[in-house]
């Protein structure tokens, strides 16, 4: 096979990829899982375990891919992947759902950075670079249409028993596994400048790039909303469940929340489908900060009152994080070397992914020893998530015009 037909056939089959990666049954009801064994504190925490856990596993992950490649590390993802969700399936203590959190790090870590430097590496041995944006906002929105019908798949299956959505995800994982097995290493020329170094020297090539004034906002800005776009994923679950014990149909929360995450991935699949033309017509940065604005202000409805209404408001937290994504990626790609690039991505989802668990062990302090069914302690913590998201707005409003060169 020439090497262009096989960077093409990449580029056909890396949409089937991120479906299956993205079939997480599992987000719908892991909140309720959870607090079915634990307080709302050590729920907290363990998420905290997660995104702590990436801190030694999502830098070195990326290193691995420019230096071994990225399909072997695909491979990886995918099988930590499945043996996440076993381990999540048979789990019900605090210790065994901390095992699977770090597995479930670190299958997501090694796809982090991995998976789009795949896809414009594939592009670019078939001289079809010019493509990469529209080509991730097609792969976000099939990976989003994928996330909205395991949602509600994974809503039903777990208001029959909650252990089956991890199953299912399982599933998933095995059908990407096999996907990942059909791509072709893309080429990587002799000189590419991350492949020779030690990983102290890939660290530091990585962080020179944010000399570069454009890559710093966007650095921060990627930072700054995975916080956010992460907060109001984090608190819908209970915000819903909460709601329905309110209304009645406590009993129906797992299907609810299926039901309300389908909806809201089907919403953020539609807009990442159209990020792209939005980013060549408005401008990039304005996208991008209409999609903070939007998140903040979700976020501060969340904290406003326990109301059906609100329960519609939240349907749009999806939104902010598929308009991003492409746009972003598309502000920071290129502009890194092939040898460099998911080192540098993982970098940058590190960062992210680190405040946020930062900022989930800050809000469970706040609110320790409060039970997972209290409305004041969410509240609470969503009031602070407001603030947050208005920090980070008017901050990067204000950067954003200093850092349009480099």
């Amino acid at each position: 096979m020439s090497e262009t037909s096989a960077a093409d056939r990449n580029v056909r089959l890396y949409p089937w990829y991120a479906a299956f990666y993205n079939a997480f049954f599992w987000m719908p009801v892991f909140f309720l899982y959870f607090g079915d064994h634990l307080d709302l504190t050590g729920v907290l925490y363990l998420e905290a375990v997660y995104y702590t856990a990436i801190v030694f596993l999502e830098v070195p992950s990326g290193y691995v891919s420019d230096s071994l490649g990225r399909r072997p590390t695909l491979i990886t993802s995918s099988v930590l992947l499945v043996v996440a969700y076993a381990t999540f399936a048979i789990g019900g203590s605090f210790a065994v759902f901390a095992i699977a959190q770090v597995c479930l790090a670190a299958g997501i870590a090694f796809q982090s950075g991995t998976g789009t430097s795949f896809l414009y590496d594939s592009l670019s041995d078939a001289g079809r670079e010019d493509d990469y944006e529209a080509k991730e906002a097609t792969v976000a929105r099939t990976s989003l249409g994928a996330t909205a019908a395991a949602a509600v798949l994974g809503g039903l299956a777990g208001a029959w028993d909650l252990r089956m959505a991890y199953v299912l995800s399982g599933l998933g994982a095995v059908a990407a596994l096999f996907v990942t097995l059909q791509f072709t290493e893309p080429t990587r020329s002799e000189d590419a400048p991350g492949e020779k170094r030690h990983f102290g020297g890939q660290l530091l090539d990585c962080f020179g790039y944010l000399r570069q004034p454009a890559l710093l906002w966007f650095f921060g800005y990627a930072v700054a909303m995975t916080v956010l776009n992460h907060l109001p994923y984090e608190f819908y679950q209970p915000y819903i469940e909460l709601l329905g014990a309110d209304l009645g149909w406590h009993t129906g929360t797992p299907a609810a929340t299926g039901l309300h995450m389908g909806v809201t991935t089907l919403l953020g699949a539609y807009v990442a489908g159209k990020s792209a033309e939005w980013s060549q017509r408005f401008g990039r940065r304005r996208v991008l900060l209409s999609a903070t604005a939007l998140q903040g202000l979700v976020l501060a409805a969340m904290a406003l009152v326990l109301h059906p209404l609100i329960a519609l408001i939240i349907l749009l937290r999806g939104v902010p994080g598929a308009m991003a994504k492409a746009p972003l990626r598309a502000g920071v790609t290129p502009r890194v070397d092939r040898g460099h690039r998911a080192t540098y991505l993982s970098l940058q989802s590190l960062a992210g992914r680190l405040g946020f668990a930062a900022t989930l062990s800050v809000l469970g302090a706040m609110v320790s020893g409060a039970p997972a069914e209290s409305w004041q302690a969410l509240s609470t913590v969503l009031q602070w998530s407001g603030m947050i998201a208005a920090a980070a707005f008017v901050i990067l409003a204000v950067i954003s015009p200093m850092t349009r060169r480099g």
